[in-house]
């Protein structure tokens, strides 16, 4: 049974790995989620199209409370430790702690990355009080997620790209809108450590062949948004799309593991 098969009949894709970069957890009161977002259920939802593996940050994290938050991931972490990976999410309104926030976590080996969330903490992606955790970035040659709405936040993540470049950028949602994921397709190509996330919550029909044919598509790694989103939509807009087995390959989890450094 090839992949569209297995897509159009509901079958687990298990002919490679995948790797979901983009995800949440709990409870987001701002909105109706149909799922509760716990460790379990997203477990089970991975199951269901065959993901091997989260990365995942906190609701909490990005709202109110980012101790809570990193705790919440970390029990996931330890938990699920082949199938739930961490961002360690910092605030930037908290920069007197951030450092040691990230010593905290990231002495969890669960935790795998950063997640920056701008918008929820009423920051521009370029703040001061970032700082701490770029540098940290940098000198540990690890990934950051940030959220990425629109082409003012893409233009904040080339500047940062180019001034810690050890540091790898993942762009959540690609830069959202039709203005800004075209100026993220230009900061892919420019930048060697920027990224551009699948969980386009802004879904244009054609948009896998947009992203593979302007973007290099070694820069393209696959996110769903859950538990905002079952990840059913995003699985198939890619395996269903009209590129090249071994770029979806590519989408869903070499391009990642070879961001993160780990073995695919």
């Amino acid at each position: 049974m090839d992949i569209r098969e297995k897509i159009l009949t509901g079958t687990p894709i298990d002919d490679f790995r995948i790797i979901d970069c983009h995800d949440h957890m709990g409870r987001w009161n701002a909105f109706y989620i149909p799922q509760d977002g716990s460790a379990d259920q997203m477990v089970a939802s991975m199951d269901r199209y065959g993901i091997d593996q989260v990365f995942a940050t906190a609701h909490s994290a990005i709202g109110p409370d980012y101790v809570h938050g990193n705790d919440m991931i970390a029990a996931a972490c330890d938990k699920y430790p082949d199938r739930i990976w961490g961002y360690c999410t910092v605030n930037p309104n908290h920069m007197e702690d951030m450092k040691a926030e990230l010593e905290r976590c990231f002495a969890n080996s669960g935790f795998k990355g950063i997640k920056f969330h701008p918008a929820c903490h009423g920051r521009a992606i370029s703040d001061k009080n970032y700082t701490p955790a770029l540098e940290y970035a940098d000198d540990k040659k690890l990934p950051i997620l940030i959220h990425v709405w629109g082409s003012g936040d893409v233009a904040q993540v080339d500047t940062l790209a180019k001034n810690y470049p050890n540091a790898r950028f993942i762009m959540g949602h690609s830069g959202a809108d039709l203005y800004g994921i075209s100026l993220a397709i230009d900061t892919m190509n420019k930048r060697d450590n920027v990224y551009g996330d699948t969980a386009l919550s802004t879904a244009m029909q054609g948009q896998i062949e947009w992203l593979v044919k302007e973007a290099n598509p070694k820069k393209i790694v696959f996110g769903s948004d859950m538990p905002f989103y079952d990840p059913a939509p995003t699985v198939g807009r890619i395996a269903l799309a009209d590129i090249p087995l071994e770029t979806k390959i590519d989408i869903f989890g070499r391009n990642m593991a070879e961001a993160m450094g780990i073995k695919y």
